[in-house]
């Protein structure tokens, strides 16, 4: 029995949570982002793709890539920390509540207007989300199609999206270094 037992349970431990990861992680978009190898979705919150524009008419702008910078400037320089780090679905990412200086990485795009709460984990920031869209802050400055329905029904393939997160991130890597060589001088 105890044998039975102890193999249940290896053999559910590749699905157990993980405590925490720490460090200087890439932005992948304007709720993913990677240590690593490993991609971590931002607990409770959704961005516009990165592909997604928003707005109307002569007022369109790139509101998924606006996402990722602001996500990447709110990141920079700072220590990252993401903490009940669970597996989702069948995929290799995560999700997990990260901060950066103390700060709620979700709160603050929510904020910014630049993510939406998750209609079930999202509880949290539901009334920043009410005061961005009051204040029309981000997205909520204009019409937007839902970062969920985007990807649902009007996104790109995944393999368009995957390659899109593959340039942001070397962008933004190569942004970066050019910001520590300037800042070296």
């Amino acid at each position: 029995m105890k044998r039975l037992l102890l193999a249940a349970t290896l053999a559910l431990a590749p699905s157990l949570a993980v405590a925490e990861m720490t460090g200087n992680p890439l932005v992948m978009d304007g709720d993913t982002i990677q240590f690593g190898e490993q991609q971590i979705t931002l607990y409770g919150v959704h961005a516009p793709m990165i592909t997604q524009s928003c707005g109307e008419a002569d007022a369109v702008w790139s509101c998924g890539w606006d996402a990722a910078i602001y996500l990447e400037d709110v990141i920079a320089g700072a220590e990252v920390t993401c903490i009940g780090l669970t597996e989702v679905g069948e995929s290799d990412l995560m999700m997990g509540r990260c901060s950066a200086n103390g700060q709620d990485l979700s709160g603050l795009m929510v904020e910014a207007g630049f993510a939406v709460p998750d209609e079930d984990f999202g509880g949290d920031y539901a009334e920043l989300a009410m005061n961005a869209e009051a204040e029309g802050n981000g997205i909520w400055s204009g019409p937007f199609v839902d970062p969920v329905t985007y990807a649902e029904y009007g996104g790109c393939s995944c393999s368009a999206r995957k390659k899109a997160m593959q340039d942001t991130a070397a962008l933004l890597k190569s942004i970066n270094e050019e910001d520590e060589a300037d800042a070296a001088y």
